[in-house]
């Protein structure tokens, strides 16, 4: 039982021990050794990234009593991959800036958590059931609640940080009792096993369901359960917004996916919960970016793109299919190299000006720094869905899937929706290119790991843009366990 369970979570394991590691080696250290901590902490998420490159061709799971709870299949490697290059684009950044900020006093426990929040979302990928997508879904959650406030001498985090673990703990408490609902409907919190009852007690199954829904809902920031996100974003550190933006939110829609495909998948219960989705999905979309078209600080700005971003991605969710597993791989990998970059872009303006990046204060940014503004320009073109990036191609294979599946109206909606999303985002590229400096603005050069982080990002946007078939040809011979 052991051998099978480690096999199935050999890298969270590895992040695990080492999140350990970090946490003697600090109280060793008795916090002087800040940049060990912080090298160690990128060597181990390279280790696991490793460890997940050799996990491909592997399958295993995780048993409890003769049924399935953890599966390490490729859908759940996927999405492993996309966590671990959020996580290390993310930490990357995060050392000049919290040295800049002088908030390097704690930042073992920054790394720490970091690692245990990336545990927690591999697991939950790979969950087969109910109780175990609990158990990591409040892991992942409770390591971003501490770090949001991470800079507790600072009003924005520590509000975030409340506003954030208490409306977290309402949609856990939504979660347990969906769960509860289900067990008291079917007898069983497996999904391999829920999918194989035929006679469910229908009313309570259609409780639970609708319950688990809304807990998710609430993780994910879909409307009308979103309201927490763009303080929480706005408020958090920019390295860590852009983490939380990417690697939890893609998690938690990958998860969604499973929880549907394994166990509600029958002809008799999918017309309840592709209801609620697809109106979830079109109202998300829809009011992020009608939100979004509203702002001038560009972390809100981004935080509401991530809404309706998560309305796109839950398309592929309704599909249902082998394209919807293909398009929302590809459109979470995508996402996150587009949405970092953005966050990362808008972390070297914030520290320009010594304060949140406001829209104004972008004018002529691509008259200082060609390279910033060009790059910017990239990732609002991905985040749009122009053609030649990666943002074009994730949004197409998801529509393709979505129009398989019979979802014609979601997709009119969807690219409407992209039309409108074009305003606010070539929006920053107007005021970067067509404006001239303003006065006040003094030239600091980006730092040098940002720097990297940006270019990195742009690069991959454009890669992606114009060579996507390799990705696409991966995408197909992905698969959930059996």
């Amino acid at each position: 039982m052991i051998e099978v369970v480690l096999s199935a979570i050999r890298t969270e394991a590895v992040l695990a021990v080492w999140s350990l590691i970090l946490l003697l080696l600090c109280a060793a250290s008795k916090g002087h050794a800040k940049e060990s901590v912080f090298k160690l902490t990128v060597t181990g998420f390279l280790i696991a990234f490793a460890v997940t490159i050799f996990s491909w061709n592997y399958t295993a799971e995780a048993t409890l009593d003769g049924t399935v709870v953890l599966s390490l299949d490729r859908f759940a490697i996927s999405f492993h991959f996309i966590i671990l290059v959020g996580a290390i684009l993310s930490l990357s950044s995060s050392w000049e800036y919290l040295q800049d900020r002088k908030l390097l006093r704690r930042i073992g426990e920054y790394c720490v958590l970091l690692l245990l929040a990336c545990t927690g979302a591999m697991l939950l990928i790979g969950a087969n059931d109910l109780v175990v997508l609990f158990l990591s879904i409040d892991t992942l959650s409770l390591a971003l609640y501490v770090l949001t406030g991470y800079a507790s001498d600072q009003p924005y985090p520590t509000e975030a940080a409340l506003k954030y673990l208490l409306l977290g703990a309402m949609a856990s408490a939504f979660l347990i009792y969906g769960i509860a609902f289900i067990y008291g409907a079917t007898g069983t919190t497996n999904l391999l096993v829920l999918r194989e009852i035929h006679t469910p007690q229908q009313l309570l199954l259609f409780v639970g369901l609708c319950l688990l829904i809304v807990g998710l809902a609430f993780k994910i920031a879909l409307v009308p359960f979103h309201q927490w996100a763009p303080d929480v974003y706005d408020g958090a550190l920019t390295p860590l917004a852009a983490f939380m933006a990417t690697a939890p939110k893609v998690a938690l829609i990958a998860v969604l996916f499973r929880v549907m495909e394994l166990g509600f998948a029958s002809p008799q219960i999918k017309p309840i919960w592709a209801l609620a989705l697809s109106v979830l999905s079109v109202l998300t979309m829809t009011v992020g970016n009608l939100a979004a078209l509203q702002q001038q600080n560009i972390k809100r700005m981004l935080a509401y793109s991530s809404i309706a971003h998560a309305g796109y991605m839950v398309m592929a969710v309704l599909a249902l299919n082998a394209s919807g597993m293909a398009a929302l791989v590809f459109y979470g990998l995508a996402y996150t190299f587009m949405t970092i970059g953005a966050f990362m872009v808008t972390q070297v303006v914030e520290k320009e000006n010594g304060a949140p990046a406001i829209l104004d204060e972008w004018a002529g940014l691509a008259h200082k720094y060609p390279a910033l503004g060009w790059a910017m320009v990239i990732f609002m073109a991905g985040l749009t869905g122009i053609p030649f990036t990666a943002g074009f191609w994730a949004k197409f294979v998801t529509f393709k899937a979505a129009l398989e599946a019979g979802y014609l109206w979601l997709v009119i909606a969807a690219v409407l929706n992209s039309v409108v999303s074009a305003f606010y985002y070539l929006r920053v590229a107007m005021v970067m290119f067509a404006q001239t400096p303003t006065p006040q603005t003094r030239p600091v050069a980006p730092w040098r790991t940002v720097s990297w982080v940006i270019g990195i990002c742009a690069l991959a946007v454009l890669l992606l843009g114009v060579m996507p078939t390799n990705l696409f040809k991966l995408g197909e011979i992905v698969s959930l366990s059996p």
